[in-house]
């Protein structure tokens, strides 16, 4: 068990760090962050185990409503919790992905109810109090939070009932059982030739000469010069399908540089990064104005006021700004074909300025589902005690000055795989691409 001071230390790194570096402040005026860390401290003092004081903190860090910000659990906390099924996402359903292998006829049919509750009900109660996000196709895109949610509020010698709408199933989570997955992949729905591999891109060509290219991330520099260095084989295609799906992002500057070789032109950037920022002078001044009422017009309260409110930020350049455009033209613009984007909303952070470039510019529609919505730098902490924290520190907006945090970027041509393509790793949003470009390349 973790000491009294122990608990208190973490729950009050956990305040600071937010108190000074959360981006959204300005967007949670209802939420007393004081008077919140007061009422944790006797719940995290008297907690009855490290796991009962651990997802307090998960709590805690819920009340600020950010897809970026978290609290994860030492795994340690969760050893000997066994839980043999899984879930996926389809048509507003949630659907089992993985079961008990005696009940492996449930693959794929949508859960009803968990220990008695209406699903809904279920994610109320044992779901959000956890994990968060504005979005919930984004949430259960990018966490096993249900799978997690037993973990979290069970017994371990609990009987666990999962219902479905073609049987249930009932597993204790300290008897482990074998489970069956379902095979969640996607088939290509016609040969593709696959010219160039690397761990972050993938470039394969249809018999048509229609070019698919899987960018899996953009944590790697390198995708830089290993897109350039397949330059010529792509200028050759009558069009390109540029699929980020599952992109979680990485760094700012490649998707600038691969954009550059489909689009052209100077933009004007509206996008307003900024991060929070302190001035211990002004906030030394906070007596000295009406807190509740102040002079928002007298700049100098004005200052004064969002320096002690949280809400004073640093202005930061987009990636690529310059005097407050992004010139796509300091490359020459090699690869003027037809184009979609295709995103889901596993496609996060940079992956999602990299779509609102082809967007936003007008150079390519987004196929698929809408994305993330997280663009904000985190803070990425290991505790002190063990496990992690992540807080979202930069507040920015697309290019044109709309917003996509918690919000996410909707596709221009929504496609949403169905139960039934999940069961037969049909890729939907492929097929649609590929249709769109073929009908578009007939025109032309």
């Amino acid at each position: 068990m973790l000491t009294v001071d122990e608990r208190v230390y973490t729950l009050s790194y956990l305040w600071k760090e937010a108190e000074y570096n959360f981006a959204f402040w300005a967007e949670l005026p209802e939420l007393d962050w004081d008077a919140e860390y007061k009422k944790y401290l006797p719940l995290v003092i008297n907690a009855r185990s490290d796991l009962e004081y651990y997802l307090l903190l998960m709590r805690f860090y819920a009340l600020l409503r950010d897809g970026h910000t978290a609290v994860t659990p030492p795994f340690t906390l969760l050893e000997g919790r066994n839980v043999p099924f899984g879930v996926t996402r389809a048509e507003g359903k949630f659907l089992l992905s993985a079961v008990p292998s005696e009940r492996e006829e449930l693959l794929l049919s949508e859960i009803t109810h968990i220990q008695g509750l209406p699903i809904g009900e279920y994610m109320g109660k044992y779901v959000y109090p956890f994990y968060w996000h504005e979005l919930p196709e984004s949430l259960f895109a990018c966490y096993d939070c249900i799978e997690a949610s037993v973990m979290f509020n069970f017994d371990a010698n609990e009987p666990i009932t999962v219902t479905a709408d073609k049987g249930e199933f009932t597993f204790k989570m300290s008897e482990p059982a074998e489970t069956v997955w379902a095979e969640l992949g996607v088939k290509p729905p016609e040969p593709l030739e696959e010219r160039f591999r690397s761990e972050s891109l993938v470039i394969s060509l249809t018999k048509d000469n229609i070019a698919v290219i899987e960018i899996f991330d953009f944590y790697h520099a390198e995708i830089t010069r290993e897109f350039a260095e397949n330059i010529e084989l792509l200028k050759g295609c009558t069009s390109y399908i540029i699929d980020v799906r599952g992109n979680s992002g990485g760094m700012g500057d490649p998707p600038l540089e691969i954009a550059r070789y489909f689009i052209s032109g100077k933009y004007s950037v509206k996008s307003e990064q900024k991060t929070p920022a302190h001035s211990a002078k002004y906030h030394a001044l906070e007596p000295y104005i009406d807190r509740e009422n102040p002079d928002l017009s007298d700049p100098w309260q004005r200052k004064i006021y969002e320096v002690a409110s949280h809400t004073y930020y640093e202005n930061l350049a987009e990636n690529g700004e310059k005097d407050g455009y992004i010139d796509f033209d300091e490359r020459e613009t090699e690869l003027t074909s037809p184009a979609l984007i295709l995103t889901n909303h596993r496609t996060a952070c940079a992956a999602e300025n990299f779509a609102s470039y082809f967007k936003l510019t007008g150079r390519a529609k987004v196929v698929g589902t809408t994305t993330f919505g997280s663009g904000a730098e985190a803070m990425i902490r290991e505790l002190p005690l063990g496990g992690e924290m992540r807080l979202a520190t930069t507040h920015g907006k697309l290019i044109d000055g709309s917003e996509y945090v918690n919000v996410g970027i909707a596709p221009d041509i929504p496609v949403e795989r169905t139960a039934e393509d999940i069961a037969n790793g049909t890729d939907r949003v492929l097929i649609k691409a590929l249709e769109l470009l073929r009908k578009s390349n007939r025109k032309d």
